[in-house]
C-alpha cells in the first residue's frame, strides 16, 4: 500500500493565508468590542478645535481727529491808498507799529483847498439868489419853467462842488479802516502821492486764522463751528473754531479750502506759521481695538476675526476712522462683538474652535452682553 505524498506550500501562499488571517480577526473583533461613550467622544472633539481667546467690545461715540497742514494768516489785509493828490507832510506812524481805527497813517498838503471851499461856497450862496429870484419872478408870470429848471440845476451843482472841496479836504488825512499793523508804508514825507497811489498796508492779527485744505472724503466728515486745535512749527498751541469751508473744489488737486479763526489779543503769533490744524469729525460710532488684532485678507483690506457664543469664527471687514493712546479706532463692527485676541491667525472663516473669554460678566455694564456670557458660559454650553 502506498503512502500519501505531502507537498510543502509555497512561501508566497503562507504568507498571503497569515495576512488574509490577521485582516479577518481585525474586523472580525469589532463585533465584540464596547462603543465609545458619548462623554469620551465629546472630549476626544473638543481635544481637536482650535483654542482662542477673545474679548467682548463693545460701540462708542468717537469724534474722529482729522489732522492737516495749515498756516496761519492775517484776518484781514489792506492797502490804504491816497483817494486825492499832493505832497505827503507828515507819516506819524513808521513800519511794524500798531495803529486803532481812524489815526493817521500819511497826511497830505492842503495846499489852496481852503480857497477852493470858499470858492465853492461863495458859488453855492449866488446859485440860491439866483434860483430863489427866478421863483419870485414866476409867480409874476415873469419867467418860463425852463429857466426855473436851470437855475435849480446851477444851485444843485454848486452844493455838490461844496460838498466835494470838504470831502477832499477829509481825504488829505489817510486813516487807518480797523485795528492793525502797519506792515508797510513805502512814503516818506516829501513825496509826491497821486490818487490810487500806497499809502501804507495795514495786517490785522487778532482774530488770527488759519488755513489749510482737505480732501473731497474728508470735507463731508467737518461742519462750521467745529472745535479746532492748532500746533505750530514752534510748539504752541492755539484753540478755535471752523469759521469757513470751501464750496467748490481746487481744479487741479481735488482739494477744498478749510479756514479756522483763533483770538490773537497779544499778537504773539504772527502770519505765515506753519503747523497742523486738528478738527474734530461729527461723531460716529466705533469700537476702540488694540492695533495687533488687525489683519489684511487678500484683498489688502483691513479686518479683523470675531467668534460667536457658538464657537464659530467670522471675518469682519473694518475702516480705521482714528487713533488714540490706547489703540485704534475702527468703524465696520456690530455694536456687540467678541473680537480673537489670542490666535486670530490661525484660525479661519467658519471654523469651530473652543473659545475662552478674557473679561467678565462683572466689566460689563450692557445687559445684552451679560445675557450673551451667560449662555455662554452656562452648563449646558460647556
Amino acid at each position: 500500500m502506498h503512502k500519501k505524498r505531502v507537498v510543502p506550500l509555497n512561501r508566497n501562499v503562507r504568507v498571503s493565508l497569515i495576512l488574509a488571517a490577521a485582516i479577518f480577526l481585525w474586523l472580525f473583533s469589532g463585533l465584540f468590542l464596547s462603543p465609545t461613550t458619548d462623554g469620551n467622544a465629546s472630549q476626544s472633539v473638543d481635544s481637536t478645535l482650535t483654542a482662542i481667546e477673545a474679548t467682548w467690545v463693545e460701540v462708542e461715540k468717537f469724534s474722529p481727529q482729522l489732522s492737516l497742514r495749515a498756516k496761519t494768516e492775517a484776518s484781514r489785509v489792506v492797502d490804504v491808498k491816497a483817494q486825492v493828490g499832493g505832497r505827503i507832510i507828515a507819516v506819524p506812524v513808521e513800519e511794524g507799529a500798531q495803529v486803532v481805527a481812524g489815526d493817521t497813517l500819511c497826511k497830505i498838503d492842503a495846499e489852496d483847498r481852503a480857497q477852493r471851499i470858499q470858492h465853492a461856497t461863495a458859488a453855492l450862496a449866488q446859485a440860491k439868489i439866483e434860483y430863489n429870484g427866478a421863483l419870485r419872478l414866476k409867480q409874476n408870470g415873469y419867467q418860463s419853467e425852463l429857466a426855473i429848471a436851470q437855475a435849480k440845476t446851477r444851485l444843485e451843482a454848486a452844493r455838490v462842488t461844496v460838498e466835494r472841496s470838504a470831502l477832499d479836504v477829509e481825504n488829505l488825512s489817510i486813516k487807518a479802516p480797523f485795528d492793525g499793523i502797519i506792515e508797510r508804508r513805502p512814503v516818506e514825507i516829501g513825496d509826491f502821492v497821486q490818487p490810487g497811489q500806497l499809502c501804507a498796508q495795514i495786517v490785522e492779527l487778532n482774530p488770527l486764522k488759519i488755513s489749510a485744505v482737505i480732501t473731497e472724503s474728508e470735507i463731508s466728515k467737518i461742519s462750521l463751528g467745529s472745535d479746532a486745535r492748532v500746533t505750530l512749527v514752534n510748539g504752541d498751541r492755539l484753540k478755535g473754531k471752523i469759521t469757513y469751508l470751501s464750496h467748490q473744489a481746487d481744479p487741479v488737486t481735488r482739494s477744498y479750502r478749510v479756514e479756522a479763526t483763533v483770538q490773537n489779543p497779544q499778537l504773539k503769533f504772527l502770519a505765515g506759521m506753519s503747523g497742523r490744524l486738528q478738527v474734530e469729525g461729527q461723531l460716529v460710532n466705533a469700537h476702540l481695538i488694540s492695533a495687533s488684532l488687525m489683519l489684511l485678507d487678500d484683498q489688502g483690506r483691513l479686518v479683523v476675526r470675531a467668534v460667536d457664543k457658538q464657537g464659530l469664527v467670522s471675518t469682519l471687514s473694518i475702516t480705521s476712522v482714528g487713533e488714540s493712546s490706547d489703540g485704534v479706532w475702527v468703524a465696520g463692527l456690530p455694536d456687540l462683538v467678541a473680537l480673537v485676541t489670542l490666535g486670530q491667525n490661525y484660525v479661519a472663516e467658519g471654523e469651530q474652535v473652543k473659545v475662552s473669554f478674557s473679561n467678565s460678566p462683572e466689566l460689563i455694564d450692557s445687559p445684552e452682553l451679560i445675557n450673551s456670557l451667560e449662555l455662554i458660559d452656562s452648563p449646558e454650553n460647556q
